[in-house]
């Protein structure tokens, strides 16, 4: 009998003795946009304190929010219109999700969906009105993201066309990204984390939010921010579009009518 017993303790996994922690670097915290930008790779390094090996690892990279307004084409007298418009307001102009494993064997969907993890929680946290209007993320004290109120199945089964076109556009451009190995576990409780940022990647604050599961819940987060900004040339445009739009706007027209007057000059020597 306890030669039994101890065989069951010595083939149980080893009690922690460090309380959980996860802490997380970006290899940069500004990333630059040029002329000549096509896209990069981000690595991120960070440790765990109280690892074992039942835990797993999901890094989550969240650009700035915005609001985005879906049409519906409809055929109304022969003639396609747009029509039933449905808002989705905080929706994250960039997500990418890298994890140690899959998702959906880390945690059950209320759980991914307390921090909306993945692209299926993305949008399915709602305040509906009207048609639906739809509310991302929520920080509370620059912690991570708490559960908003759930939409009912009415209104998502209603809005599931206009979710699928912001899913389809957004991947289609490789701003929402899923990497279901994109995390490392390495030694001593450290890990390393790879996602891309493609050559649309907007500007704008973005977060890295790390979380380390156990026992398919949470039991550890922090946050990073990050910067991506424009730089040279885009930079000075962008900032004289920003800070001065009237004067941008009438030296594009300026600049057109003397590209206009220089072409025509040009083609009635030629003639």
């Amino acid at each position: 009998m306890l030669i039994a017993l101890f065989a069951s303790l010595a083939l149980q996994p080893p009690i922690p003795t460090e309380a959980p922690e996860i802490v997380a670097a970006l290899t940069q915290d500004v990333v630059e946009i040029r002329e000549d930008f096509s896209g990069t790779e981000l690595i991120i390094f960070g440790a765990t304190s109280g690892l074992t090996l039942e835990d797993e690892i999901v890094v989550v990279l969240r650009g700035p929010d915005q609001d985005i307004r879906v049409m519906e084409k409809r055929r109304n007298f022969g003639i396609w219109m747009n029509s039933a418009p449905a808002e989705f307001t905080q929706v994250p102009s960039y997500y990418a999700i890298a994890s140690s494993r899959p998702i959906e064997l880390i945690a059950d969907s209320a759980a991914l969906a307390r921090y909306n993890i993945g692209l299926d929680h993305l949008l399915r946290t709602a305040q509906p009105n009207e048609i639906g209007t739809m509310s991302g993320l929520e920080q509370v004290d620059g912690s991570a993201p708490r559960e908003l109120p759930p939409m009912d199945q009415d209104d998502l089964e209603t809005l599931a066309p206009y979710r699928e076109a912001i899913m389809r556009t957004a991947t289609r451009d490789a701003l929402f990204a899923e990497a279901s190995t994109g995390v490392e576990i390495l030694n001593g409780g450290l890990f390393v984390a790879h996602m891309a940022l493609p050559p649309r990647t907007p500007i704008g604050e973005y977060t890295a939010e790390f979380y380390l599961f156990r026992n398919g819940r949470a039991v550890d987060s922090s946050v990073s921010p990050m910067e991506v900004r424009k730089a040279g040339l885009e930079r000075i445009i962008y900032e004289f579009a920003h800070q001065a739009p009237i004067m941008y706007g009438l030296f594009c027209v300026a600049l057109a009518v003397l590209f206009g007057w220089g072409a025509n000059a040009i083609f009635s020597r030629r003639g």
